[in-house]
């Protein structure tokens, strides 16, 4: 008997924005099936610093590379809800010449290899909530 190994998919968030400190990360994710039944389910918090901390710099041994990363067995989709919030408001609301957004990388892989990949947009101020659904094997 030859022992094949499962296929496993990996989540990653990323973000590479210099005050990604000020915003707690969380996310649901429902696995599905061709059927759209429900087969599975995780969820991840990256919490920084508690909501409504008002931090004026960012705690100490910070990186700024930010990875959040959760394995998920096979589905033929995921519906993922993403939260991105404040727990520190930018020190000015006074934008000379910055965006108002910034970016953080939704990616799927599979066994290593990426098969998805989109960026979406965070408000500074407001952060983000949404909710996608990733067809993965279809």
């Amino acid at each position: 008997m030859i022992y094949q190994a499962k296929t496993m998919y990996t989540l990653r968030i990323t973000t590479s924005y210099a005050e990604n400190w000020r915003y707690n990360i969380m996310l649901t994710c429902a696995l599905k099936n061709e059927a759209d039944e429900q087969v599975g389910f995780f969820s991840a918090e990256d919490s920084i610093l508690p909501i409504s901390t008002n931090s004026t710099t960012p705690p100490e041994g910070f990186v700024r590379q930010r990875v959040v990363e959760r394995d998920f067995s096979p589905c033929h989709s995921i519906d993922l809800c993403l939260y991105l919030l404040p727990n520190s408001l930018p020190e000015t609301k006074t934008l000379k010449g910055e965006k108002l957004s910034f970016p953080i990388k939704i990616s799927i892989l599979k066994d290593g290899e990426t098969i998805f990949t989109e960026k979406w947009e965070v408000n500074r101020f407001g952060g983000i909530g949404k909710e996608q659904t990733i067809v993965i094997n279809g």
